[in-house]
């Protein structure tokens, strides 16, 4: 407590933090004696949750364990969408639960706020290497050190653990369901996320470009072919990999909502391109890219996808919209300035061939 009032969980330092985690986690796993907390560390990215990597021991019967654990404890945000960092962690057990996807278990969940400030949730860490957002994977870093042949076999590695992730019904996931009954489309997704994310950050301001995207999109949009989870933040970023390039664990499912599958695909290949050229750096040859990258979409998930414009504008569209207002939480984004005129003209290029696709007999 500080002056009576509760700790604020994103002001108590990482050392601070885990010394009041510590005799929590003690209690919560049996038979530990001295438990200790050790190589705690804070990652200068994660714009919703507060993330601390840290590992625990302690002696069980005289036998010393450790277990490598990651706390997403929840911050004050003002954006809705990021109010509630148990939101993940129900996504990720019901994709534990209904299938055998790479994400990190869940270990613990803590719903009262007086043990940290703030309810939080503990994940264990996958072992592995996470390309890296800033800097760039595309301009330093284990990513740009392997030969092209082995970036290619890692970004479709990642293609393929999103597609047994979009096997799983949309129905695992009732608490995203919104009481729909019918499997939710792109028009669902658009109102759902976008359209939500839009209405808080607008605040009220017209943006006539985005809403005659917005308008366009939902009024034309593909029959779905399946309907299921949305990751919502597909990147490779947000995956971990093992040194043969597999894929240890998909994990950031803090804004994940329901859709075509197409949704993640699209905001996948888009976000090479915002790390590379939006960012003033050469596209790392073997990242696959245009109409290759949609024809190895169509080969792995089984279905012809001619109508992938669309859900190149949605990811444009998305990304458009969550940059008009900062929910970054103090968090550094380090994003080129001109980054809204670059998604400006990459949405009326994806709107334009779209147009394009639906003029065709």
């Amino acid at each position: 407590m500080r002056d009576g009032q509760p700790n604020d969980p994103g002001r108590d330092s990482v050392a601070e933090t885990m010394e009041r985690l510590r005799p929590w986690l003690a209690a919560h796993t049996p038979g530990a004696d001295a438990l200790t907390i050790h190589e705690a560390v804070e990652p200068s990215q994660g714009f919703s949750s507060r993330t601390i990597l840290f590992k625990a021991a302690w002696r069980e019967q005289g036998v010393p364990r450790e277990r490598a654990l990651v706390a997403r404890i929840q911050r004050e945000t003002t954006t809705p969408m990021l109010g509630d960092v148990f939101h993940q962690c129900r996504v990720m057990r019901a994709v534990a639960a209904a299938s055998e996807v790479a994400v990190p278990h869940i270990a613990f969940a803590e719903e009262d706020p007086g043990v940290l400030g703030a309810p939080f949730f503990l994940m264990n860490q996958v072992e592995g290497r996470v390309p890296s957002d800033f800097p760039s994977y595309h301009a330093e870093g284990w990513v740009a050190d392997l030969a092209p042949g082995e970036r290619e076999q890692a970004w479709w590695n990642g293609v393929r653990e999103m597609q047994r992730l979009h096997r799983i019904s949309w129905r695992q996931f009732p608490f995203l369901s919104r009481g729909v009954e019918e499997p939710p489309d792109a028009a669902f997704y658009l109102k759902d996320f976008v359209g939500r994310w839009f209405g808080w950050a607008s605040q009220g301001r017209a943006y006539p470009v985005i809403e005659d995207a917005m308008r366009f999109l939902l009024a034309n949009a593909p029959a779905p072919r399946r309907s299921g989870l949305v990751w919502n933040d597909a990147r490779m970023g947000n995956t971990t990999f093992r040194r043969d390039l597999s894929v240890a664990s998909l994990f950031d499912f803090e804004v994940a909502s329901l859709g075509p599958p197409e949704v993640d695909l699209a905001h996948w290949l888009y976000l090479d391109d915002i790390f590379s050229i939006q960012f003033g750096v050469e596209r790392l040859p073997g990242i696959p890219e245009g109409e290759a990258a949609v024809r190895g979409f169509e080969r792995i998930y089984g279905w012809p996808m001619p109508y992938f414009d669309y859900y190149m504008a949605v990811a444009a569209l998305k990304i458009l919209v969550i940059s008009i207002r900062d929910y970054s939480n103090e968090k550094l984004m380090n994003a080129p300035e001109a980054l809204p005129g670059f998604l400006l003209s990459r949405l009326k290029i994806y709107l334009n061939q779209y147009r394009y696709f639906l003029s065709q007999p």
